[in-house]
Order: C-alpha cells, then sequence, then structure tokens
C-alpha cells in the first residue's frame, strides 16, 4: 500500500485496525521464528544483543534500554544466567550495582540468533525519520487517549497517569 502524503486515503478505523494486525501478525511471528531458531524468546535474545553491543551494562540501563521494569529485566536475566548465556558481576564500589556479561556461550547464541535481534518492531521505529516518529508518537497518544481503559504503567517509566478507566461516555434514550 503507497500512501500519497499530498492526498491521504479517506480515513477508515477499519484499515487502521487490519494494519494493527499485521504489525501484531508479524511481531508474533518473528518471535516465533527466533524461538523456533536460537531456542529462546524474543525479549530475551534482545536483552543478550544489549548486553552484548554494551559490556558491562548494569540491570537498570539493560531496563530502560528493552522500556520494561527493573523487576521484570531481573526475571528476564535469571533464565538467561540460568542457561548459561549472560555472567552478572557486582560492582567493587557498590555491591548493590549487578553488571552483565555475555558469556562464551551468549556470545554464541547471539552470533546465531536471527537478525533483527532487538525484533521487527523496534527495528522499524528505530529506522523511521525523525519527523515520522513524532507523528507516528502524537496519533498514538491520541489514540491512547480515547481508550476506556489504559495500562500507562506497562512500560519502564509510566506514560502518563496511573492506571484510571475513564468514564464511558453517556448514553442517551
Amino acid at each position: 500500500m503507497t500512501m500519497n502524503r499530498n492526498h491521504p486515503p479517506p480515513a477508515d478505523p477499519t484499515a487502521v485496525l487490519k494494519l494493527f494486525r499485521v504489525i501484531f501478525q508479524s511481531v508474533n511471528r518473528h518471535s516465533h521464528e527466533v524461538e523456533r531458531k536460537a531456542g529462546i524468546g524474543g525479549a530475551q535474545l534482545w536483552a543478550l544483543a544489549e548486553i552484548g553491543g554494551r559490556p558491562r551494562i548494569t540491570v537498570t540501563e539493560l531496563a530502560k534500554s528493552l522500556s520494561i521494569h527493573q523487576s521484570t529485566a531481573s526475571n528476564l536475566l535469571d533464565k538467561l544466567a540460568g542457561q548459561d548465556y549472560i555472567a552478572r558481576d557486582r560492582g567493587e564500589a557498590d555491591r548493590r550495582v549487578v553488571f552483565l556479561t555475555l558469556t562464551s556461550r551468549g556470545e554464541d547464541l547471539l552470533r546465531k540468533a536471527p537478525l533483527p535481534h532487538r525484533g521487527v518492531l523496534s527495528d522499524a521505529l528505530f529506522k523511521m525519520s525523525e519527523t515520522d516518529l513524532a507523528a507516528l508518537q502524537q496519533n498514538l497518544e491520541t489514540l491512547l487517549a480515547q481508550l476506556e481503559f489504559k495500562q500507562l504503567k506497562g512500560a519502564y517509566e509510566p506514560v502518563g497517569e496511573d492506571l484510571t478507566p475513564t468514564k464511558p461516555a453517556s448514553r442517551r434514550g
């Protein structure tokens, strides 16, 4: 589907919903392919790629990179450490800080795993122009404002207000 920016197609919620479905199915298919070929999930692969690209990254930095809560990152790392893909080293100056590195087994897996390591959606977003990404962000924020229930704490840092159901518009008649 080619879009002419000067003459956009007429607004069609059904067409937009179909595009979301294509995106979700594409993400899901890539995730299944990663799991089939690499033996780990897409989030685990992305974490390995982040750790491989930034040796001695901290758990907090990794959580921010993946846009997940630190507790979620810790659970993900437990699985990776249990399979000997990563090593954790406590900081000498501050024993609470944990630094992450790939083991040789993790490096081997990362070399053999299908691309893109960070997933097809993240990869596509990083490839977008700043202008298009800003427009997409604004449009998604507008869409989010229309949702009756919002889970705004789903990302590493809350997107907006706490989870609050908005009151449905009253219906007359």
